[in-house]
């Protein structure tokens, strides 16, 4: 939701936002699929993923941020 509020500011970058958001719904969706299972190894994967998909769209978000203060000045 947040990658479609943004999407007009963002010109082009808010794809990494999207992204983001559906790769947290899948890997939600692994965890509830694998349960009890997945207990055991859902907590470090996915944490780890999710930070790392989440670090990657919050750089481009500040990029884009910054490319777009630099057009308006």
């Amino acid at each position: 939701m947040i990658a479609m509020e943004y999407r007009r500011a963002l010109h082009g970058r808010w794809g990494w936002l999207l992204v983001n958001g559906v790769l947290d719904l899948i890997l939600a969706g692994i965890i509830f699929v694998a349960l009890p299972a997945s207990a055991l190894w859902a907590v470090g994967i996915i944490v780890g993923i999710d930070l790392l998909f989440g670090g990657s769209s919050l750089v481009a978000l500040s990029l884009a941020a910054r490319r777009n203060t630099k057009a308006v000045n």
